[in-house]
């Protein structure tokens, strides 16, 4: 019973010191609150509250008078391309690619193989007149004389260089095929017999005019013979011999358009050397997609586009400056502006004018592609001038314009200024009535004074 009410008693003194412990507690946070609020660094006045809500001070900035030249310039971005690109694809699209000899990017030379279609070649030649037709024996023109000329320069000179295609020319086309490792194409696979039946017409022929020349000397002879018996054999021998003539000219006309031709199928012109492959769909195996391959020759240009505003100040023969990444830097003459808006010949450059910047001297093939940075010069200042920032400018109540000129002290003058070419953020300044001078500092915002 005793050790009970003595745990009662304990009991109650434990919990009387935990209440008032939480009572001290609580008090102590009201007053630390009350003295917080009571702060002068918490509490402020309606004028403080007033002053903090208006916003800062204006500051004034100046910016130095300069002297300097002033460009104004035109720039867009563009990109290096080719000079002049030849798509081709192989006649017959049910052909299959039998052999891939170059890869993108790569240099072809004249009389180069690169690629073949069921086991056919296409070969390059040189020429300026673009490949259209089979090139047969008996064909003239001047894809006749280019194909003469590109023989020749390949070792294989025909012997004739007039635009038709001869004996000569077919000796030459057939060393080219025999150098490159294909037989050459028949121009008609029916040649062969037909010249043959010819042949033997010919020989027929020559047998008559014989018989018919024994028939006139027999009867020349003859004293029995009459007079209409020898004209009716001199009749047939003039007969007997044209019909041999016609034999022969049906035989050598023949000859003459028979033998090796080549196939559109198997030939493209480029009129210069080397060219670069600049794309390439031949795959081994696949059939042909077109276009097969993209050659491209001469010099690479630079494509860019022109908005309306910047081709009113573009106008070919204008220097241009070209960089680049990686440190590329080159410049170049405006060699074209197109006169009416196009869609952009090049993926980077959206559709405008077209601007065509030539490169002096020529960029290496191998930056075909990359991106650039097109700056062209639309006017400069006559020499170093007296420039200001643009923002210096304000017009006065007299419809006239100034600067405010600030010295050291902070004092301010305005001074009349006519302001004349303006480029890079600067306009050229003339003072009127005052002098003005490099380091000269002007006010370009801040408050009126």
């Amino acid at each position: 019973m005793g050790r009970a009410a003595t745990a009662s008693k304990d009991g109650e003194t434990s919990l009387k010191v935990r209440r008032r412990r939480l009572a001290l507690t609580l008090a102590g946070a009201v007053l630390v609150a009350g003295l917080g609020l009571s702060s002068p660094l918490w509490l402020k006045s309606p004028q403080q509250m007033a002053a903090d809500a208006q916003p800062p001070p204006l500051t004034t900035l100046t910016a130095p008078v300069e002297r300097k030249v002033l460009r104004d310039t035109v720039v867009v971005r563009g990109e290096i391309a080719s000079g002049r690109s030849f798509s081709v694809t192989p006649r017959g699209s049910d052909g299959i690619v039998t052999a891939v000899r170059v890869q993108r990017g790569d240099l072809v030379h004249e009389g180069m193989v690169v690629l073949e279609v069921s086991g056919r070649p296409l070969i390059v030649l040189k020429g300026d007149t673009p490949a259209y037709r089979d090139l047969r024996p008996g064909a003239s023109g001047k894809d006749v004389a280019a194909l003469q000329a590109s023989l020749t320069a390949l070792g294989h000179d025909p012997g004739e260089h007039n635009g038709v295609f001869g004996a000569g020319t077919k000796r030459a086309l057939a060393a080219l095929y025999s150098d490159l490792g294909y037989p050459t194409v028949p121009a008609d696979p029916g040649d062969a017999e037909r010249i043959d039946g010819l042949k033997r017409q010919v020989a027929a022929a020559q047998r008559a005019v014989e018989d018919a020349q024994d028939t006139v000397n027999l009867l020349a002879a003859d004293p029995t013979a009459t007079d209409a018996d020898k004209a009716a054999a001199d009749r047939a021998l003039t007969r007997a011999k044209e019909d041999l003539a016609a034999a022969q000219e049906a035989l050598a006309r023949a000859e003459q358009m028979a033998g090796p031709m080549l196939p559109l199928s198997e030939y493209t012109f480029l009129p210069s050397f080397p060219a670069r492959v600049d794309a390439l769909t031949a795959t081994l195996g696949e059939p042909v997609s077109e276009p097969l391959i993209t050659l491209a020759t001469g010099d690479p240009v630079v494509i860019a586009s022109l908005t309306v505003a910047q081709k009113a100040f573009v106008a070919p023969g204008q220097s241009v400056d070209i960089s680049g990444d990686d440190g590329l830097h080159a410049i170049g003459r405006v060699a074209s502006v197109s006169d009416i808006p196009e869609k952009a010949s090049v993926p980077s450059a959206t559709s405008g004018y077209t601007l065509v910047v030539s490169p002096e001297p020529a960029l290496d093939p191998i930056n075909v592609g990359r991106q650039v940075l097109i700056t062209i010069e639309i006017g400069t200042s006559e020499g170093e001038q007296l420039v200001v920032p643009i923002p210096a400018l304000f017009a006065g109540a007299d419809g006239k314009i100034y600067v405010r000129r600030r010295n050291a002290a902070g004092d301010e003058e305005r001074i009349q200024v006519i302001p004349g070419m303006s480029a890079q953020g600067y306009v050229v300044i003339t003072p009127v009535g005052a002098t003005v001078s490099p380091g000269d500092l002007v006010v370009i915002s801040g408050p009126a004074t």
